[in-house]
């Protein structure tokens, strides 16, 4: 998969184009079923499948005060999409200009004259254009025009529950992880570059633990300790992962640390990976730091208990 940065000028293969559309955030079993269409028909046709995403989010420019939370950052997005034979990802800047410009204009620069679209490939919910005044059926009304085809898919439904990036958000703010993996189609991930913490890990407890920068806008789950799969270097590791503001030592500032289950290499600084598999226990305050250390060994004694659970 090539990743692409678009300009008015971009330079592709010489092939019919196959576009996908959509913020894809979360890349969820909806986004999932499009991205496949959108392959599927590129190959029958031998063509080129392209996942076209705005950058950064659009309601991000849109409403600046409305603090809006991903799923997935762009490179979570990247992550998750590689691995789906799309041939192009292609990120167009999403900025004041853009969110100004209209639906027509959109469609006749950017798609048609620019990306020379072949079929586009829509969510039913899909809105483009100045103050989202763009839809599927206006995408329908300019494909007669422009002899593109438009292909819009439903929605998608799992456990009686219309697949939304907006319910996943819910289920994990809430702390349902198992609800939100079923609709995500895969675990929920949390990035991030190990950075240096308060040392208490390995020196009060005896358990070391990385302390993971997370962006601001990224949506965590509710705060507890989970169990979670760590991705280093392209290797995995079981871990358990704390969210919150370790009220035992009287924290201001929410935190995003693991520790990694018989781990030992020194990674600070680097990028880490992390698959949350299930949640452990709520978030607690201790009286006295030998009471948390004795917690962690029973977190962990859960821990291998779940794993062998899953390796069954």
């Amino acid at each position: 998969m090539k990743i692409i940065r678009y300009s008015k000028n971009i330079m592709l293969p010489k092939k019919k184009r196959y576009i996908a559309l959509g913020v894809f955030d979360g890349v969820h079993l909806g986004h999932q079923k499009l991205i496949k269409l959108t392959v599927d028909k590129a190959r029958k046709n031998d063509g080129i499948s392209i996942i076209a995403t705005f950058d950064p989010h659009p309601d991000i420019i849109i409403n600046p005060e409305s603090n809006v939370f991903l799923l997935t950052t762009l490179e979570e997005r990247i992550s998750l999409i590689k691995d789906t034979d799309v041939d192009v990802f292609l990120i167009v800047k999403f900025n004041k200009m853009m969110s100004k410009m209209s639906p027509e204009d959109f469609i006749s620069k950017i798609l048609v004259d620019s990306l020379q679209v072949k079929e586009i490939f829509v969510g039913f919910n899909y809105k483009f254009g100045f103050r989202g005044k763009g839809n599927p059926d206006i995408l329908r009304e300019y494909s007669k025009i422009y002899k593109f085809k438009t292909h819009i898919l439903e929605p998608i439904i799992a456990n009686n529950t219309i697949i939304s990036s907006t319910r996943i958000k819910d289920y994990i703010k809430s702390g349902e992880i198992g609800k939100a993996k079923k609709l995500l189609g895969h675990d929920i991930t949390i990035s991030g570059r190990v950075i240096s913490g308060k040392g208490r890990g390995g020196k009060l407890l005896n358990f070391s633990t990385a302390n993971i920068e997370t962006p601001s806008d990224k949506i965590l789950p509710v705060n507890g300790v989970y169990l979670v799969e760590v991705k280093i270097d392209n290797e995995k590791y079981h871990g358990l992962m704390n969210i919150g503001f370790k009220p035992t030592f009287e924290e201001k500032q929410l935190t995003v640390e693991v520790h990694i289950i018989n781990f030992g290499k020194d990674i600070y600084k680097k990028m880490i990976g992390i698959n949350i598999l299930q949640k452990i226990r709520d978030e607690k305050c201790f009286s006295h730091p030998n009471l948390l250390r004795k917690q962690i060994e029973e977190d962990i004694s859960i821990a291998h208990k779940m794993i062998k659970k899953c390796n069954k």
